[in-house]
């Protein structure tokens, strides 16, 4: 997930001044006034359970923002693929922030950088990106059916039949002619077998 610069610096400040490492500390930000200490660390039990052990090292109000922001300590080593990136909570969603990896850092400098030089933010990126990869549907997008009309015995096929199945390639006009040809002799056998039966049944 990324993150902008204020919120890696309200996190790592925050971190500072209640002593605690950034890195093993996670930021949630959007919890409203209205949520007492009780209430808020029983909607983030379940969400953070997956990170062993923590502690709520401190809150505090934020004028910008018109809500409060929480600094959660954790006790064991961070698991970055637990970390959820947002808990439902009261009053709507709340965001998590939690440092990147120290790899990582220098990466996003430059990104934040080149993204003030050109006018935009990391959520403008954010949106693009879940823009592109997952777009939305607006309509079935299924093959239409093929007509394919086999006409039963006895039977001719419709003016708008279809002369050959799907796959079949159709014959070209010497196939035909040959098709044409061993029917005809196909024929001219059967008539020549039945009248020597005949004639068999005769002389008996």
């Amino acid at each position: 997930m990324l993150f902008g610069v204020k919120d890696i610096a309200l996190l790592e400040h925050g971190c500072k001044a209640l002593e605690v490492d950034s890195y093993k500390s996670l930021m949630i930000l959007g919890i409203p006034e209205d949520c007492n200490h009780e209430e808020f660390e029983e909607i983030i039990r379940v969400p953070l359970k997956p990170l062993g052990k923590f502690e709520v090292a401190g809150k505090a109000f934020l004028e910008e923002e018109r809500s409060e922001a929480a600094i959660i300590r954790l006790m064991e080593d961070v698991n970055y693929a637990v970390i959820p990136r947002e808990i439902k909570g009261k009053g709507g969603v709340w965001r998590v922030v939690y440092m990147p990896r120290k790899q990582d850092i220098e990466f996003l400098t430059k990104l934040n950088l080149f993204l003030q030089s050109e006018g935009r933010t990391v959520e403008d990126v954010a949106r693009v990106l879940r823009q592109e990869l997952c777009p939305t549907v607006t309509g079935s997008r299924e093959l239409p059916a093929r007509k394919c009309c086999v006409p039963g015995p006895g039977e001719k096929p419709g003016a708008g039949a279809t002369a050959r199945l799907d796959g079949v390639p159709p014959l070209d006009p010497e196939e035909k002619n040959s098709k044409a040809g061993e029917g005809k002799r196909g024929k001219r056998k059967q008539k020549k077998n039945r009248r020597r039966h005949h004639a068999s049944d005769k002389k008996l």
